[in-house]
Parts: C-alpha cells; sequence; structure tokens
C-alpha cells in the first residue's frame, strides 16, 4: 500500500498530526506525479513513498541539528556577556556584533568574524584576485581572461590553463565557505560546475513584467541540475512556474514578502536560506551573462565573485557566533535584558520594552552588521528614484572633488599606528621612515609582492578585492550610480590613500605575527608580558599558545606566523581576531557602530528622507568611528593606564593634526603657517586624527569647504547646493543699487569657481598647487570681471595669517621653494 493511502489512517491513530499529514500527503502526490513521467503507476506510488519518508526524515534531522546548534550558541553568548568589562549589559551585546575592545570574548563579534573568514577565503585566490582587480575604468583587468574564467565555472574547457587554474582557486574558496556554512547549521548541496549566482537589481526586476522574467529566466536555466529543495527531485513543470514567480516577488521586493509586522524579528533561520540563489542553475556562462544583462545589477563577473564571497562569509560569522537562526539570538539576548532590569526596583517603563533607548541602538546596530540597513529602498516612480540617484551620485562627485589630499590627513596614522604597536607589546620602530618607504614602493614591484605574500597571510587584500560599493575608508558605504562610484573610487586610488591604508594595515599585522614568531621557542609564562597581555586580552589562553607558536613559515629570510596554518579553528578565530583588531587600532575605518550611531534605524537607504541624513553625516563617521574605539579602549585600560593612554593619544593626534595642517597649506601653494600662537595648535588639536569637519566649523579650513553652522549641520551636499545657488546669483546682473548701477554678471568667474570647488581629481594633494595656479587663476583672469579683486582678498587673507605663496597666484609658474622659515614667525 501507497503512503498516500496511509496518511489518513495515521491521523486516524493519533500518529501524525493534521498539520504534518497535509505536508507528508502534499509532498507524496508532487513526488509521484514526477515518478509517474518515468514509469507506472505502482511503481511510481512506491518510489515517492520511500523518497517521502527519506526527505522528510532529513528534514527531521536537519532541524534536531539546527535546534542543538542554536541552543549552543545562545550558550556561549552568555557565557561571554559575563566577561564584558562595563556595566551596561546592551553594550555587552553589541559587543557580540561588532568589535569592543572591552570584550575578551573567546569566541569573537559577527563583524570582525565576517572580515576574517573572508580574508581566508581571499588567500585561496590571491593570483585571481591580482590578476582581474578593476582598472581605472571600473572595468576588470583582463575582460577576455575573465570571461574564460566564467566558462570554466560553468564547465566548459576554453584551453586557458591560467584561466583553468583561476576558476580552481575561486571553486576551492567557495567550497570551503560551503562547508563552513554547513558546519555552523546550513544545508547547501554541492553542485558540481555550479558557475556564479545572478545579483540582481531590484528596480530592473520590478520594471519587467511576470511574462517576461519567466521568458528570459526559463529559456536559459539548465532544468536538469535545478533540484526542488522541498522534494529533493527536479522540478516538474507545475511546480517550476509558481517557484519563479515567487523568486521574481522576493527580488523585486528586495525580500520584503509575506505579512508586514513592526515587531523586531527576523526573515526566518539563516540556515536553511543558504539554497535559495543556487536553485537557479543557468546553462553556461552565456546564458549567464544574458540574464545578468537584463536583470543584474550589471556587475562583471570579478565584482560578483567578490561580492559573493563577502555575503556568504557575513551569514557564516553570523551563524557562527549566534546559531543557525541569529535573529532569534539577538532577540533572545535583548528580551533578558529586559526580563533582568524588569526584576529590579529601579527600573523604568521604557528600560524593560521594546521602546528603549539602548535596545533600538543594538537592534538598530545588528540591522547594520547583518546587512539589513544597506538594503535599498526602491520608489515605484521615476521621479523619487531620480531624486535619490542624484543625491547618492552628488555624494560620489563631492568625494572625488573633496577627498584628493585625504592622503595627507591619514599621516596622522603613524601615530595611531605607534599607539597600537604599544597596546600590542610589539618593539619601537621608526613609523615614519616605514611610511616614506611605503610610498616610495607604492607602486613598485617590491610592494606587489609583499602585498600578495600579506594576503595569503591572511592579512587582507581590500584593495585588490572590493568592489564598488563597499564601504571606503573616510567615506563609509558608497552607493549610487556605477559611473559617480568609479570616479570617487579612483581619485582615493590615485591618491594613493587605497594603498597605504593597505600597506598600513598589512605592516602592523606581519609585524605582530613576526613578534609572535620572534617568542614562540618560550612557555607562555616567559613570553613578554606586553604581548602576553594583548593576546589574553583577545582571550587567547596558554592552551591556544602551544598551538599558534608551531604555525610558523618563512618569508624572506624572517620566520613569521602563518595563521593559515593553524587547523584547529577556534585558534584560529582568536588569532586572526587579534590581528584584525590591531589593525583597526593602528589604522582606523569607519565602523559598523559608528555607522549606526549616525543613522537612525526609521531612515531607510535609498529613501529620500536617508538620503538627505546621510549626505548630511558625509565625511563625519570616521572621527566618530576614532574617539568611539579610543574611548573604549581608554575604559578598558583602567584609571591610571586610560589616563596615560588619553594623554598620549590626544597629545601626539595634536602633534600629527599640526603636521597635516602644515602639508594641506603646501598643497595649495602657500608657504606653512606660523606655529608661535595659540590658534595653530588649537586647530592643530581639531584636525589630528581626522577631526578636521570641526576645525572647518571654527574656521580652520573654511575656504575650502564649509563655512557656516548650517553648512556643517547639512553636510556637503548642502554647501553644493549653496556654491550653485551663489554661483546662479554671481552669473546674472544684480538688482539695481540706489545709484542707478548694477552688479555686472559674472558667468565665467562663477564658473571658475565652481570647477575649482568641484571638478573630480582637483584636490589631489600631489596636483592641487599646479591646477590651481596654471589652470583655475589662469581661467579666472581670462573670463571674471572680478578676478583683481578676489586675487587681492586672497592676498589680504594670507597676510592677516602671517602667510605667503611660495607658488604665487597667478603665477604659471612657482619662482621659489616654500618659506619654512615661516613656521616660527609670520611672513614679513
Amino acid at each position: 500500500m501507497s503512503l498516500g493511502r496511509c496518511i489518513p489512517d495515521m491521523v486516524r491513530r493519533g500518529e501524525i498530526d493534521p498539520v504534518r499529514a497535509k505536508r507528508m500527503k502534499d509532498l507524496f502526490d508532487e513526488l509521484e506525479g514526477y515518478y509517474r513521467q518515468s514509469m507506472g503507476p505502482d511503481a511510481a506510488a512506491a518510489e515517492a513513498s520511500e523518497a517521502t519518508l527519506r526527505q522528510l526524515r532529513t528534514e527531521a534531522l536537519l532541524k534536531k541539528r539546527q535546534a542543538l546548534l542554536q541552543i549552543n550558541r545562545q550558550r556561549d553568548a552568555l557565557k561571554d556577556l559575563k566577561t564584558f568589562k562595563g556595566d551596561n549589559p546592551y553594550a555587552a551585546v553589541n559587543a557580540l556584533l561588532d568589535d569592543d575592545d572591552r570584550a575578551p570574548y573567546r569566541k569573537g563579534n559577527v563583524a570582525t568574524g565576517a572580515r576574517r573568514i573572508e580574508r581566508l577565503a581571499h588567500a585561496k585566490m590571491v593570483d585571481f584576485i591580482e590578476t582581474h582587480r578593476r582598472d581605472l575604468t571600473g572595468k576588470p583587468k583582463d575582460v577576455e581572461g575573465l570571461d574564460d574564467v566564467g566558462r570554466e565555472l560553468f564547465g566548459q574547457a576554453t584551453g586557458n590553463d591560467r584561466a583553468k587554474v583561476f576558476a580552481e582557486a575561486v571553486t576551492i574558496a567557495r567550497e570551503e565557505l560551503r562547508q563552513r556554512f554547513n558546519a555552523a547549521g546550513g544545508a547547501i548541496r554541492k553542485l558540481a560546475n555550479y558557475g556564479v549566482p545572478i545579483s540582481y537589481e531590484p528596480a530592473r526586476v520590478r520594471d519587467a513584467t511576470p511574462e517576461r522574467w519567466l521568458e528570459v529566466v526559463t529559456a536559459n536555466l539548465d532544468r536538469s541540475k535545478m533540484i526542488d529543495e522541498r522534494t529533493g527531485v527536479p522540478f516538474t513543470d507545475q511546480a517550476l512556474k509558481p517557484f519563479l514567480l515567487d523568486v521574481r516577488e522576493t527580488i523585486r521586493t528586495n525580500g520584503m514578502t509575506g505579512e508586514p509586522s513592526a515587531a523586531f524579528r527576523g526573515g526566518g533561520k539563516m540556515a536553511n536560506r543558504g539554497q535559495e540563489h543556487r536553485v537557479l542553475h543557468w546553462k553556461d556562462y552565456d546564458a549567464w551573462k544574458a540574464v545578468n544583462q537584463e536583470f543584474g545589477t550589471g556587475d562583471n563577473l570579478f565584482t560578483v565573485i567578490m561580492s559573493g564571497i563577502s555575503g556568504r562569509s557575513r551569514e557564516i560569522a553570523m551563524m557562527e557566533r549566534l546559531g543557525p537562526n541569529p535573529d532569534a539570538t539577538v532577540r533572545f539576548l535583548l528580551d533578558k535584558i529586559a526580563y533582568d532590569k524588569a526584576k529590579g526596583d529601579t527600573a523604568l517603563v521604557p528600560e524593560v520594552s521594546a521602546k528603549s533607548v539602548e535596545r533600538r541602538q543594538s537592534e538598530n546596530l545588528w540591522r547594520y552588521v547583518k546587512g539589513d540597513a544597506t538594503a535599498q529602498h526602491i520608489y515605484p516612480d521615476p521621479i523619487r528614484r531620480g531624486v535619490v540617484t542624484t543625491l547618492q551620485g552628488g555624494r560620489n562627485l563631492i568625494t572625488a572633488a573633496w577627498l584628493g589630499s585625504a592622503t595627507l590627513s591619514s599621516i596622522s596614522d603613524i601615530h595611531t599606528q605607534a599607539m597600537a604597536r604599544g597596546l600590542y607589546g610589539l618593539p619601537e620602530t621608526n613609523l615614519l621612515t616605514r611610511t616614506l618607504a611605503s610610498l616610495r614602493d607604492n607602486a613598485g614591484q617590491l610592494s606587489h609582492e609583499n602585498r600578495k605574500a600579506a594576503a595569503r597571510l591572511a592579512l587582507g587584500m581590500e584593495d585588490a578585492a572590493h568592489s564598488l560599493g563597499q564601504s571606503a575608508r573616510f567615506i563609509g558605504e558608497v552607493t549610487g550610480p556605477a559611473w559617480t562610484q568609479v570616479v570617487a573610487d579612483d581619485v582615493l586610488r590615485l591618491s594613493g590613500l587605497n594603498r597605504l591604508t593597505e600597506n598600513r594595515k598589512s605592516a602592523f599585522g606581519q609585524a605582530l605575527l613576526g613578534a609572535i614568531a620572534d617568542e614562540r621557542a618560550r612557555n607562555w609564562d616567559d613570553v613578554s608580558p606586553g604581548l602576553r597581555t594583548a593576546m589574553e586580552r583577545n582571550g587567547i589562553d596558554k592552551f591556544d599558545w602551544l598551538t599558534i607558536r608551531r604555525a610558523v613559515t618563512e618569508i624572506r629570510g624572517s620566520e613569521i606566523i602563518d595563521p593559515t596554518l593553524i587547523r584547529d579553528q577556534a585558534v584560529q578565530n582568536r588569532l586572526l581576531d587579534m590581528v584584525i583588531r590591531g589593525q583597526a587600532t593602528a589604522v582606523q575605518e569607519a565602523s559598523a557602530t559608528s555607522r549606526a550611531l549616525a543613522n537612525p534605524m526609521d531612515l531607510a537607504k535609498g529613501s529620500i528622507s536617508g538620503e538627505l541624513w546621510t549626505s548630511a553625516l558625509q565625511f563625519k563617521g570616521f572621527a566618530v568611528a576614532l574617539m568611539a574605539r579610543h574611548a573604549r579602549i581608554i575604559s578598558n585600560l583602567g584609571p591610571a593606564g586610560g589616563a596615560m593612554y588619553a594623554a598620549q593619544f590626544f597629545i601626539g593626534l595634536t602633534i600629527y593634526g599640526a603636521a597635516v595642517i602644515q602639508l594641506r597649506e603646501l598643497a595649495k601653494g602657500n608657504d606653512p603657517r606660523p606655529m608661535d600662537n595659540a590658534e595653530f595648535w588649537g586647530d592643530a588639536a581639531l584636525q589630528g586624527g581626522g577631526i578636521g569637519i570641526l576645525g572647518d566649523l571654527v574656521g580652520v579650513f573654511k575656504n575650502d569647504r564649509i563655512d557656516s553652522l548650517g553648512g556643517f549641520i547639512g553636510g556637503p551636499i548642502y554647501g553644493a547646493v549653496q556654491d550653485v545657488r551663489a554661483a546662479v546669483r554671481t552669473a546674472l546682473p544684480g538688482k539695481e543699487r540706489k545709484d542707478g548701477t548694477h552688479r555686472q554678471a559674472n558667468p565665467g568667474g562663477a564658473a571658475v569657481k565652481l570647477a575649482k570647488r568641484y571638478v573630480p581629481g582637483s584636490n589631489l594633494w600631489y596636483l592641487r598647487a599646479a591646477w590651481e595656479r596654471m589652470v583655475i587663476d589662469q581661467l579666472d583672469a581670462m573670463v571674471s570681471n572680478t578676478h583683481d579683486r578676489d586675487v587681492k582678498r586672497r592676498e589680504t587673507r594670507l597676510e592677516k595669517n602671517h602667510q605667503g605663496q611660495w607658488w604665487q597666484s597667478g603665477d604659471p609658474m612657482p619662482e621659489r621653494a616654500p618659506d619654512w622659515g615661516n613656521v616660527v614667525q609670520g611672513a614679513d
């Protein structure tokens, strides 16, 4: 007797409930229909009965395994929370999500874990990344070779041995991620010659009719490799159409399917969502390109591969730290805090409800860490979409116009590197000399080989591997039209900032791993106190030390610890987390915490209100992240140690802030500012460590960027709007004066002024003086009727500040070198 006939009897006997009976009957009927395509009725019923029981048994085992993993991860979290060095339970939970020096959690945090896992994947495919990293046009290098890699990934032989090797490296990296995802609770099938998924553009899918979607997708699918996860067998014709329409609905709504709810909750177990994008299996690389062209973001294969690795790494980090259902764990921990507060006598009503400010901040941080906050809101009408695109693209172009000299501001990294080395027990070194050497070798072969060696140690290769849209150091996450992203990223690359940032992080990581290798012959108690304390602060103990010190390799004649040689994953995690945390202390970048603090959770990305808010905060997140990180370090060191660290930190930032001011003046063609006055050192204190935006507010760089409190609050976009308004007024004749005259129209002068401030790349530190003197000043002299007055005004301002110009305004070439004597006495 077939299972279909037995199910009603099983319900009557109470062996299964009606809900399970319906699931069993539906599954049996679908499987029976599938098997009847190739066998007789009796054989089909028998095969369907076996397959139904097998599928249900598999689902039950997976569910049980996921439940146990969830319980264990929640227990681990509660255990770690007890070690947090602070009184705020919400801060302790936040430290599970993003890095916090007060949290010596042995299982780390999600944000650091995601970066660690991604770096380990990159270490498997270094040559692929270096070969196909994008060029200055935004396209990958060796496009034809990259197409061959794509074909090899789909199992299509190309005869290109190099492409085959690269495809194998990508496959190995993705296979290790698949296995790690499954170990954390997932159930992704292994697929030979899977190829790559599509990175869909929701707006394109939304604009296409369901019929067009079905036509294009169905024509390019490889039905023989598509397995229906509900049945474990290939899709039937009846099941395929509704499945594809469900996929379309999920994409076009950015995943917002199902019933709406105001409650904080997730979308089901993350472990069960890993299969969805892999169900659509394309015939070949050309079929993939056809669908990607019509419904994708337009990203090239390199970007799709790197984005896929980044996304999977984040999912694994969440599941390893918080369980197969990370949302449930976060909700459980926050509910427990509210419950514990409710039991106390001093708790206020908001503190024990979802209205708690601190709880909302934790939930907001979680949205940023898991990527929900980056989901783009999509308006149905083109007008509002156009407004959003304009704001996003405007921010990118402002970045391209204004951050060409950010490399000069980053000189303060020398100080934060020195502070980090002391914090991690590393020997003193001449960091200024190392920085100059890094600039010298930036484009050389030695630097190239160093980068590859560091990447294979899992120290990171973000500059080569990053795709457009990922986070940038001083500006946070980048969105908007692709061409504006390319322009902004190109300026940062041409300025040397991206490469210099990566070199500095790599140098710190290698120094730390080298210092550990130098101590490897010693027992734990004999390890130098500073280094041992740093390891203990990062959850590493004497048992971990026995494993770490054996993972030694040699690079250019020097011994160094290679984290990729550590087979104990827990120990490897702790060591790499320590390295990543140290790098983040040495070379500051915007963090999930700083972005979450700056962005309320009710302002969605892609909405007009959300984009206006993001525009107002442009360039401010870096300073917030810098201060927040070092404030936590100071808190963790205790009163005496914290006071000493704070003094050294702020004094050093002020000194390097002074250096930044002088370098910026030189880049503008001016002599150094006099340093023998309180005003200068007040400006230096504000400039230090990337807090230059506050310097703008009080007038340090007033003539470069903003000139009012409103401009500071409104952000660069507000300033750009004001500049355009001023330019329009200047270009048109003024109102009639009392004496009957009018202010003369000056369209040429207005255009030149806008060009000076907003041409992308015009602020590049090594070209700025030449651009302004050889181009802007000459154009202004030719077309502006206020040129002489403007030059006199600029000279008066410099005289008031006791400065001269080593490259005089209006001169096509400089006539002298900068006057360094002006540092101690103003210009005569």
